[in-house]
């Protein structure tokens, strides 16, 4: 599942890449997607077992590395990563959702994860209870499914809420439709 999962994101950084303008990065985003996807499911099992999030940024280190600053913990419904280390160069937010609860609807970006990735000028790759990982693009001011239900390691109590099922993408608006629509129960 995993590998299909890992495939399914390469043909999205790939398609991704192509609409960049400056084609010598293409290789960066194909890098940070998948060192995204490994950062998450490795923090995965720690945010559910805990129920918080973990949160911290992806981007170039002063070497010239792609990298994953460290996780920083969080709340259960929010998360304020750390400063970088000098010459680290940001690229994307990284974050997990803690664990499944019926009564909260985490298996999409909230309307404030994509808002600060927007303020903040830069890409949020975020994690779900379901093992769902989205894409915050800034710069389109949207979000996207990078990959679906068991991308990376989930909560073994999530389930899947068929009468609300999450969209394939969602903008601001998008997602205060999703929340002023929420049933609040699954």
């Amino acid at each position: 599942m995993r590998l299909l999962a890992l495939a399914s994101v390469v043909s999205f950084a790939v398609a991704r890449a192509a609409f960049a303008q400056d084609e010598d990065h293409v290789w960066l985003y194909e890098e940070l997607d998948t060192l995204a996807l490994r950062t998450l499911d490795a923090l995965q099992h720690t945010s559910i077992a805990e129920n918080r999030e973990y949160c911290g940024y992806l981007g170039v280190d002063a070497s010239g590395q792609v990298a994953a600053t460290p996780a920083v913990p969080g709340t259960v419904d929010s998360c304020l990563p750390d400063e970088p280390p000098e010459g680290f160069e940001i690229y994307a937010s990284y974050h997990t959702h803690g664990a499944y609860s019926p009564d909260e609807d985490s298996e999409v970006p909230s309307y404030e994860d994509l808002q600060g990735d927007i303020e903040e000028g830069v890409d949020g790759y975020i994690a779900t209870p379901g093992g769902r990982v989205w894409l915050n693009l800034y710069d389109d001011e949207r979000a996207a499914q990078l990959c679906g239900p068991g991308c990376v390691f989930a909560d073994p109590n999530f389930l899947e809420c068929g009468a609300y099922p999450p969209q394939e993408e969602y903008t601001l608006d998008g997602l205060q439709a999703r929340f002023d629509n929420d049933p609040g129960y699954c």
